[in-house]
Protein backbone atom coordinates (compact mmCIF):
# COMPACT_ATOMS: atom_id res chain seq x y z
CA UNK A 1 0.00 0.00 0.00
CA UNK A 2 1.13 3.30 -0.81
CA UNK A 3 1.61 5.91 2.13
CA UNK A 4 -0.96 8.10 0.65
CA UNK A 5 -3.33 5.36 0.91
CA UNK A 6 -2.13 4.41 3.94
CA UNK A 7 -2.95 7.73 5.73
CA UNK A 8 -6.05 8.15 3.67
CA UNK A 9 -7.51 4.38 5.76
CA UNK A 10 -5.98 6.39 8.99
CA UNK A 11 -7.75 10.09 8.73
CA UNK A 12 -10.71 9.09 5.92
CA UNK A 13 -10.68 9.91 2.64
CA UNK A 14 -11.71 13.80 3.08
CA UNK A 15 -9.35 14.31 5.24
CA UNK A 16 -6.19 13.48 3.18
CA UNK A 17 -5.70 15.71 0.30
CA UNK A 18 -3.18 14.27 -2.75
CA UNK A 19 -4.53 16.59 -5.39
CA UNK A 20 -0.79 18.82 -5.75
CA UNK A 21 -2.79 22.08 -6.96
CA UNK A 22 -4.92 21.64 -4.02
CA UNK A 23 -1.43 20.86 -1.84
CA UNK A 24 0.56 23.98 -2.94
CA UNK A 25 -2.29 26.06 -2.62
CA UNK A 26 -2.47 25.60 1.32
CA UNK A 27 1.46 25.87 1.49
CA UNK A 28 2.06 29.47 1.72
CA UNK A 29 2.70 31.17 4.79
CA UNK A 30 3.55 34.45 5.32
CA UNK A 31 6.93 34.36 4.37
CA UNK A 32 6.10 35.95 1.15
CA UNK A 33 7.17 39.55 3.59
CA UNK A 34 10.65 38.32 2.67
CA UNK A 35 11.85 38.88 -0.67
CA UNK A 36 14.79 36.45 0.11
CA UNK A 37 12.77 33.36 1.56
CA UNK A 38 9.76 34.25 -1.48
CA UNK A 39 12.78 33.71 -3.72
CA UNK A 40 13.74 30.48 -3.04
CA UNK A 41 10.23 29.21 -2.28
CA UNK A 42 8.77 30.49 -5.55
CA UNK A 43 11.49 28.64 -7.60
CA UNK A 44 10.52 25.66 -5.32
CA UNK A 45 7.02 25.58 -6.04
CA UNK A 46 7.68 26.20 -9.54
CA UNK A 47 9.95 23.07 -10.06
CA UNK A 48 7.26 20.58 -8.28
CA UNK A 49 3.71 19.66 -9.57
CA UNK A 50 1.14 21.98 -8.68
CA UNK A 51 3.50 24.02 -6.48
CA UNK A 52 3.22 21.64 -4.17
CA UNK A 53 6.69 21.40 -3.59
CA UNK A 54 7.00 17.69 -3.26
CA UNK A 55 4.19 17.31 -0.77
CA UNK A 56 2.10 13.96 -1.74
CA UNK A 57 -0.70 14.38 0.78
CA UNK A 58 -1.91 16.87 3.47
CA UNK A 59 -3.77 14.74 6.05
CA UNK A 60 -5.74 16.33 9.07
CA UNK A 61 -6.26 13.81 12.19
CA UNK A 62 -9.02 13.66 14.13
CA UNK A 63 -7.18 12.50 18.05
CA UNK A 64 -3.82 11.40 18.86
CA UNK A 65 -4.24 7.82 18.23
CA UNK A 66 -4.83 8.75 14.38
CA UNK A 67 -1.94 11.50 15.06
CA UNK A 68 0.27 8.34 15.92
CA UNK A 69 -0.35 5.69 13.07
CA UNK A 70 0.01 8.87 10.34
CA UNK A 71 3.64 9.68 12.07
CA UNK A 72 4.36 5.78 12.39
CA UNK A 73 3.59 5.06 8.39
CA UNK A 74 5.63 8.26 7.50
CA UNK A 75 8.45 7.10 9.60
CA UNK A 76 8.56 3.20 7.95
CA UNK A 77 7.83 5.26 4.86
CA UNK A 78 11.00 7.03 5.99
CA UNK A 79 8.81 9.94 4.79
CA UNK A 80 9.44 13.44 6.01
CA UNK A 81 6.76 15.36 8.13
CA UNK A 82 5.96 18.68 8.55
CA UNK A 83 3.38 20.39 10.92
CA UNK A 84 0.80 22.74 9.57
CA UNK A 85 -1.33 25.17 11.65
CA UNK A 86 -2.77 28.60 10.48
CA UNK A 87 -0.33 29.41 7.53
CA UNK A 88 0.31 33.14 9.49
CA UNK A 89 4.42 32.34 10.18
CA UNK A 90 6.37 34.73 8.71
CA UNK A 91 9.92 33.31 8.15
CA UNK A 92 8.87 29.98 6.27
CA UNK A 93 8.57 27.76 9.53
CA UNK A 94 5.70 25.44 7.89
CA UNK A 95 7.45 25.36 4.17
CA UNK A 96 8.41 21.62 3.46
CA UNK A 97 11.80 21.81 1.98
CA UNK A 98 12.04 18.39 1.15
CA UNK A 99 8.86 17.15 0.30
CA UNK A 100 7.26 14.44 1.89
CA UNK A 101 3.85 14.92 3.64
CA UNK A 102 2.08 17.79 5.87
CA UNK A 103 0.18 17.02 9.09
CA UNK A 104 -2.11 19.89 10.42
CA UNK A 105 -3.72 19.03 13.79
CA UNK A 106 -7.02 21.91 13.79
CA UNK A 107 -9.02 19.32 15.05
CA UNK A 108 -6.82 18.76 18.39
CA UNK A 109 -8.37 21.72 20.14
CA UNK A 110 -9.64 20.92 22.78
CA UNK A 111 -9.39 23.00 26.66
CA UNK A 112 -9.10 22.30 30.54
CA UNK A 113 -11.70 23.87 32.31
CA UNK A 114 -11.58 27.54 31.96
CA UNK A 115 -12.77 28.49 35.80
CA UNK A 116 -10.21 25.83 37.02
CA UNK A 117 -7.65 26.96 34.91
CA UNK A 118 -8.04 30.76 35.85
CA UNK A 119 -7.95 29.28 39.34
CA UNK A 120 -4.58 27.37 39.31
CA UNK A 121 -2.90 30.68 37.04
CA UNK A 122 -2.72 27.96 33.76
CA UNK A 123 -4.40 26.65 31.29
CA UNK A 124 -3.71 23.26 29.20
CA UNK A 125 -5.32 23.56 25.21
CA UNK A 126 -4.57 21.09 22.49
CA UNK A 127 -2.62 21.72 19.22
CA UNK A 128 -5.26 23.46 17.25
CA UNK A 129 -6.87 25.15 19.68
CA UNK A 130 -7.55 29.27 18.36
CA UNK A 131 -5.24 31.44 20.85
CA UNK A 132 -8.35 34.02 20.78
CA UNK A 133 -10.52 31.52 21.87
CA UNK A 134 -8.50 30.56 24.66
CA UNK A 135 -8.31 34.62 26.21
CA UNK A 136 -12.12 34.93 25.07
CA UNK A 137 -13.05 31.60 27.21
CA UNK A 138 -10.54 32.26 30.31
CA UNK A 139 -11.33 36.26 30.43
CA UNK A 140 -15.01 35.46 31.12
CA UNK A 141 -13.44 34.21 34.35
CA UNK A 142 -10.96 36.79 35.25
CA UNK A 143 -8.13 36.03 33.73
CA UNK A 144 -6.13 36.04 30.19
CA UNK A 145 -3.30 35.05 27.91
CA UNK A 146 -0.30 37.32 29.22
CA UNK A 147 1.29 37.67 25.28
CA UNK A 148 -0.74 36.47 22.50
CA UNK A 149 0.63 37.13 18.79
CA UNK A 150 -1.23 39.80 16.81
CA UNK A 151 -2.32 36.41 14.72
CA UNK A 152 -4.66 35.41 17.61
CA UNK A 153 -7.97 35.22 15.70
CA UNK A 154 -6.35 32.60 13.45
CA UNK A 155 -3.25 31.07 15.07
CA UNK A 156 -3.42 27.64 16.69
CA UNK A 157 -1.58 27.15 20.15
CA UNK A 158 0.87 24.46 18.72
CA UNK A 159 1.75 26.73 15.71
CA UNK A 160 2.19 30.62 17.75
CA UNK A 161 4.71 28.09 20.11
CA UNK A 162 6.60 26.75 17.51
CA UNK A 163 7.46 29.51 15.16
CA UNK A 164 6.68 32.90 17.24
CA UNK A 165 8.22 34.05 20.22
CA UNK A 166 6.53 37.65 20.99
CA UNK A 167 3.40 39.88 20.85
CA UNK A 168 0.59 41.64 22.40
CA UNK A 169 1.36 42.00 26.18
CA UNK A 170 4.88 41.78 25.24
CA UNK A 171 5.93 44.84 26.99
CA UNK A 172 4.40 43.67 30.27
CA UNK A 173 5.08 40.22 30.13
CA UNK A 174 8.05 39.20 27.32
CA UNK A 175 8.72 35.96 25.60
CA UNK A 176 7.42 32.26 25.11
CA UNK A 177 10.97 31.85 27.11
CA UNK A 178 10.03 34.06 29.74
CA UNK A 179 7.76 31.74 31.79
CA UNK A 180 4.70 32.07 29.43
CA UNK A 181 4.84 28.32 28.52
CA UNK A 182 4.77 26.62 31.44
CA UNK A 183 4.55 22.82 29.79
CA UNK A 184 3.90 21.20 26.69
CA UNK A 185 3.18 17.40 25.11
CA UNK A 186 5.31 16.51 22.32
CA UNK A 187 5.04 13.17 20.02
CA UNK A 188 8.06 11.66 19.19
CA UNK A 189 8.68 10.25 15.34
CA UNK A 190 9.56 7.20 15.66
CA UNK A 191 8.54 3.26 14.94
CA UNK A 192 6.56 3.26 17.61
CA UNK A 193 5.88 7.08 18.53
CA UNK A 194 5.86 8.12 22.00
CA UNK A 195 4.10 11.02 24.35
CA UNK A 196 6.63 13.32 26.05
CA UNK A 197 5.30 15.64 28.71
CA UNK A 198 7.38 18.61 29.34
CA UNK A 199 7.18 21.30 31.90
CA UNK A 200 8.38 24.92 32.71
CA UNK A 201 11.77 23.24 33.35
CA UNK A 202 12.03 21.02 30.25
CA UNK A 203 10.22 22.93 28.29
CA UNK A 204 12.49 25.30 26.13
CA UNK A 205 14.05 22.80 23.50
CA UNK A 206 10.24 22.83 21.67
CA UNK A 207 9.55 26.89 21.85
CA UNK A 208 10.03 28.17 18.13
CA UNK A 209 11.44 25.15 17.11
CA UNK A 210 9.68 25.05 13.64
CA UNK A 211 8.10 21.41 15.13
CA UNK A 212 11.89 19.60 14.07
CA UNK A 213 12.42 19.08 17.79
CA UNK A 214 8.94 16.59 18.11
CA UNK A 215 5.31 17.07 17.02
CA UNK A 216 3.20 19.66 19.86
CA UNK A 217 0.17 18.26 20.73
CA UNK A 218 -0.61 20.13 23.58
CA UNK A 219 0.45 23.61 25.56
CA UNK A 220 0.16 24.63 28.84
CA UNK A 221 0.21 28.30 29.00
CA UNK A 222 0.58 30.95 32.18
CA UNK A 223 -2.55 32.88 33.28
CA UNK A 224 -2.69 36.33 34.97
CA UNK A 225 -5.40 38.26 36.34
CA UNK A 226 -7.51 40.06 33.15
CA UNK A 227 -7.20 43.33 32.41
CA UNK A 228 -9.33 45.96 30.80
CA UNK A 229 -7.53 47.30 27.28
CA UNK A 230 -7.72 50.88 25.93
CA UNK A 231 -6.17 51.25 22.68
CA UNK A 232 -5.28 54.70 21.61
CA UNK A 233 -3.32 56.53 18.84
CA UNK A 234 -0.59 59.41 19.75
CA UNK A 235 0.25 61.83 17.24
CA UNK A 236 3.60 63.41 17.18
CA UNK A 237 5.00 65.85 14.64
CA UNK A 238 8.32 64.22 15.02
CA UNK A 239 9.49 60.82 15.53
CA UNK A 240 12.13 61.13 17.22
CA UNK A 241 9.42 62.74 20.32
CA UNK A 242 7.38 59.72 19.39
CA UNK A 243 10.75 57.11 19.93
CA UNK A 244 11.30 59.15 23.29
CA UNK A 245 7.45 58.68 24.20
CA UNK A 246 8.03 54.73 23.77
CA UNK A 247 11.21 55.06 25.97
CA UNK A 248 8.90 56.86 28.77
CA UNK A 249 6.17 54.41 29.30
CA UNK A 250 9.34 51.58 29.14
CA UNK A 251 10.71 53.74 32.05
CA UNK A 252 7.67 54.75 33.79
CA UNK A 253 4.40 53.02 33.02
CA UNK A 254 2.99 49.31 33.85
CA UNK A 255 0.07 48.02 32.05
CA UNK A 256 1.16 48.26 28.60
CA UNK A 257 0.11 45.64 26.25
CA UNK A 258 1.99 47.40 23.50
CA UNK A 259 3.38 50.69 22.83
CA UNK A 260 4.78 51.17 19.00
CA UNK A 261 6.33 54.14 17.51
CA UNK A 262 5.61 54.15 13.57
CA UNK A 263 7.46 55.97 10.98
CA UNK A 264 5.82 58.89 9.44
CA UNK A 265 6.40 57.37 5.97
CA UNK A 266 3.67 54.87 7.17
CA UNK A 267 1.15 57.04 8.16
CA UNK A 268 -0.96 57.38 4.51
CA UNK A 269 -1.12 54.07 4.94
CA UNK A 270 -3.04 53.89 7.62
CA UNK A 271 -6.54 55.13 6.06
CA UNK A 272 -8.58 54.82 8.66
CA UNK A 273 -6.85 57.53 10.75
CA UNK A 274 -7.11 60.15 7.47
CA UNK A 275 -9.47 62.30 9.29
CA UNK A 276 -7.14 62.44 12.63
CA UNK A 277 -3.90 62.54 11.79
CA UNK A 278 -1.59 64.53 8.99
CA UNK A 279 0.39 62.90 6.67
CA UNK A 280 3.88 63.25 8.17
CA UNK A 281 2.54 63.03 11.58
CA UNK A 282 4.77 59.76 13.77
CA UNK A 283 2.26 57.78 15.31
CA UNK A 284 2.49 55.90 18.69
CA UNK A 285 0.16 52.73 18.61
CA UNK A 286 -0.56 51.80 22.15
CA UNK A 287 -3.02 49.42 24.25
CA UNK A 288 -2.93 50.22 27.54
CA UNK A 289 -4.60 49.28 30.41
CA UNK A 290 -7.51 51.35 31.21
CA UNK A 291 -6.05 52.47 34.62
CA UNK A 292 -3.05 53.89 32.90
CA UNK A 293 -4.93 55.85 30.65
CA UNK A 294 -4.47 59.35 32.43
CA UNK A 295 -1.16 58.67 33.29
CA UNK A 296 -0.54 57.95 29.41
CA UNK A 297 -1.99 60.54 28.27
CA UNK A 298 -0.04 63.22 30.26
CA UNK A 299 3.12 61.68 29.47
CA UNK A 300 2.38 61.96 25.68
CA UNK A 301 1.17 65.87 26.33
CA UNK A 302 4.60 66.27 27.39
CA UNK A 303 6.55 65.17 25.09
CA UNK A 304 3.75 66.99 22.54
CA UNK A 305 1.90 64.21 21.11
CA UNK A 306 -1.85 64.33 21.18
CA UNK A 307 -3.71 61.57 21.55
CA UNK A 308 -6.72 60.30 19.11
CA UNK A 309 -9.25 57.79 20.92
CA UNK A 310 -9.86 54.61 19.09
CA UNK A 311 -11.22 51.37 20.79
CA UNK A 312 -12.01 52.99 24.44
CA UNK A 313 -11.84 56.54 25.67
CA UNK A 314 -15.57 57.23 23.73
CA UNK A 315 -14.56 55.62 20.21
CA UNK A 316 -15.05 52.32 18.85
CA UNK A 317 -12.81 51.92 15.66
CA UNK A 318 -11.41 49.37 12.73
CA UNK A 319 -9.24 47.65 12.84
CA UNK A 320 -7.72 47.02 15.91
CA UNK A 321 -4.21 48.28 16.74
CA UNK A 322 -3.29 44.80 17.44
CA UNK A 323 -3.07 44.80 13.40
CA UNK A 324 -0.82 47.40 13.36
CA UNK A 325 2.09 46.49 15.41
CA UNK A 326 4.48 43.35 15.46
CA UNK A 327 4.79 41.50 12.49
CA UNK A 328 1.30 42.80 10.98
CA UNK A 329 3.13 46.16 10.86
CA UNK A 330 4.78 45.19 7.87
CA UNK A 331 1.16 43.80 5.91
CA UNK A 332 0.89 48.03 5.91
CA UNK A 333 4.70 48.41 4.80
CA UNK A 334 3.64 46.37 1.94
CA UNK A 335 1.00 48.24 0.45
CA UNK A 336 3.53 51.39 -0.18
CA UNK A 337 6.68 49.47 -0.64
CA UNK A 338 6.23 45.75 -2.31
CA UNK A 339 9.65 45.06 -2.27
CA UNK A 340 10.28 45.84 1.35
CA UNK A 341 12.33 43.49 3.66
CA UNK A 342 12.60 43.97 7.41
CA UNK A 343 14.60 42.78 10.50
CA UNK A 344 14.35 42.86 14.09
CA UNK A 345 16.89 44.78 15.96
CA UNK A 346 17.70 45.22 19.14
CA UNK A 347 18.90 48.20 20.66
CA UNK A 348 21.87 49.61 23.11
CA UNK A 349 20.39 49.68 27.02
CA UNK A 350 21.71 53.35 27.44
CA UNK A 351 21.43 54.89 24.32
CA UNK A 352 18.55 53.14 21.93
CA UNK A 353 16.81 56.19 20.54
CA UNK A 354 20.44 57.47 19.13
CA UNK A 355 20.96 54.12 17.93
CA UNK A 356 17.45 54.27 16.08
CA UNK A 357 17.91 57.90 14.34
CA UNK A 358 21.52 56.94 13.46
CA UNK A 359 20.00 53.80 11.50
CA UNK A 360 17.31 56.67 10.18
CA UNK A 361 20.46 59.00 9.25
CA UNK A 362 22.13 55.99 7.70
CA UNK A 363 19.29 54.78 5.28
CA UNK A 364 16.83 58.10 5.33
CA UNK A 365 13.59 57.21 3.16
CA UNK A 366 14.83 53.75 2.45
CA UNK A 367 14.33 53.07 6.13
CA UNK A 368 11.27 52.92 7.95
CA UNK A 369 10.94 51.99 11.38
CA UNK A 370 9.06 51.00 14.09
CA UNK A 371 9.93 51.89 17.65
CA UNK A 372 9.03 49.19 20.70
CA UNK A 373 10.37 47.57 23.89
CA UNK A 374 9.63 43.94 25.37
CA UNK A 375 10.15 43.49 28.88
CA UNK A 376 11.87 40.43 28.79
CA UNK A 377 15.02 38.85 30.86
CA UNK A 378 15.48 36.19 28.72
CA UNK A 379 16.02 38.71 25.52
CA UNK A 380 17.97 41.11 27.51
CA UNK A 381 20.20 38.09 28.42
CA UNK A 382 20.60 37.22 25.09
CA UNK A 383 22.04 40.13 24.24
CA UNK A 384 24.19 40.74 26.63
CA UNK A 385 21.99 43.09 28.54
CA UNK A 386 21.85 41.65 32.35
CA UNK A 387 18.84 41.48 34.83
CA UNK A 388 15.10 42.34 34.54
CA UNK A 389 13.93 45.77 32.66
CA UNK A 390 12.79 45.86 28.87
CA UNK A 391 14.97 45.74 25.85
CA UNK A 392 14.39 48.22 22.73
CA UNK A 393 13.38 46.06 19.84
CA UNK A 394 12.85 47.80 16.59
CA UNK A 395 11.50 46.46 13.65
CA UNK A 396 13.50 48.40 10.38
CA UNK A 397 12.18 47.93 7.44
CA UNK A 398 14.06 48.56 4.09
CA UNK A 399 11.82 49.94 1.70
CA UNK A 400 14.39 48.40 -1.23
CA UNK A 401 14.01 44.78 0.20
CA UNK A 402 17.12 42.72 -0.55
CA UNK A 403 19.00 45.47 -1.97
CA UNK A 404 19.62 47.29 0.80
CA UNK A 405 19.95 44.13 3.76
CA UNK A 406 23.55 43.45 3.11
CA UNK A 407 23.92 47.41 4.07
CA UNK A 408 22.11 47.40 6.70
CA UNK A 409 23.02 44.26 8.73
CA UNK A 410 26.72 45.60 8.45
CA UNK A 411 25.86 49.37 9.59
CA UNK A 412 24.25 47.76 12.54
CA UNK A 413 27.24 45.28 13.16
CA UNK A 414 29.53 48.79 13.40
CA UNK A 415 27.09 50.45 15.21
CA UNK A 416 26.63 47.72 17.89
CA UNK A 417 23.44 47.05 17.33
CA UNK A 418 21.95 43.17 17.43
CA UNK A 419 19.57 41.79 15.35
CA UNK A 420 17.50 38.58 14.43
CA UNK A 421 17.75 38.14 11.08
CA UNK A 422 14.38 36.40 9.58
CA UNK A 423 15.56 35.93 6.07
CA UNK A 424 16.88 32.40 6.44
CA UNK A 425 15.01 29.40 6.88
CA UNK A 426 17.29 28.04 9.23
CA UNK A 427 16.22 29.08 12.93
CA UNK A 428 19.48 28.08 14.37
CA UNK A 429 21.06 31.07 11.97
CA UNK A 430 18.71 33.64 13.16
CA UNK A 431 20.52 34.42 15.46
CA UNK A 432 18.17 34.19 18.46
CA UNK A 433 19.58 31.26 19.87
CA UNK A 434 22.55 31.17 22.46
CA UNK A 435 22.62 27.44 22.56
CA UNK A 436 21.41 25.89 19.30
CA UNK A 437 23.13 22.96 19.98
CA UNK A 438 19.90 22.88 22.79
CA UNK A 439 17.63 22.05 19.37
CA UNK A 440 20.03 19.68 17.92
CA UNK A 441 20.59 17.97 20.97
CA UNK A 442 17.02 17.37 21.68
CA UNK A 443 16.27 16.83 17.83
CA UNK A 444 18.44 13.49 17.98
CA UNK A 445 16.29 12.50 20.91
CA UNK A 446 12.82 12.64 19.56
CA UNK A 447 13.51 12.32 15.92
CA UNK A 448 16.27 9.97 15.49
CA UNK A 449 16.26 9.52 11.71
CA UNK A 450 15.63 13.41 11.11
CA UNK A 451 11.91 13.45 9.87
CA UNK A 452 10.80 16.30 11.32
CA UNK A 453 10.93 19.42 9.22
CA UNK A 454 14.03 18.55 7.83
CA UNK A 455 16.16 21.94 5.90
CA UNK A 456 15.56 24.20 9.26
CA UNK A 457 18.68 22.78 10.82
CA UNK A 458 21.62 24.21 9.32
CA UNK A 459 23.40 20.65 9.77
CA UNK A 460 20.82 18.86 7.72
CA UNK A 461 20.96 19.25 3.88
CA UNK A 462 18.22 20.98 2.30
CA UNK A 463 16.93 22.67 -1.33
CA UNK A 464 17.67 26.12 -0.03
CA UNK A 465 21.37 25.40 1.58
CA UNK A 466 22.81 28.98 1.20
CA UNK A 467 19.97 31.21 2.05
CA UNK A 468 21.25 33.34 4.88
Amino acid sequence: MTLSAELSSIVGGDRAETDPAAIGARLRDNSWLSPVLSGYIDAMAGASVGGSLGVEAIVGPANLEQLAACVAAAYRHDTPITMLGAGTSNFGQSIPMRGGIVIELSRLCEMGDPAVAASNGRITVGAGALLGRVDAVVRAHGAELPVMTTTYAASHAAGWVAGGHVGLGSSSWGTIWDGNIVGATVMTCEAVPRLLHLDEDSVEPVLHAYGTTGIITDVTFRLVPARTWVEMVVAFPRFDNAARFVVDLAEQAEGIRVAAAQEPMLTPAFTALADDAADDDALVMAIVADSETDFVTALAAARGGRVIPWQGLGASRRPTLAYMVYGHRMLWVKKLFASAAFLHCYLSESRPVDQLLAIKARFGEHCLVEMKYIRSRWLRERWGQSGDGVIFAPLVGMANGREDLDDLLAFCDGIGVAYQNPHTFFLDEQGLFADPGLLHRFKRQVDPHGLLNPGKLSDEPSSAVGVR
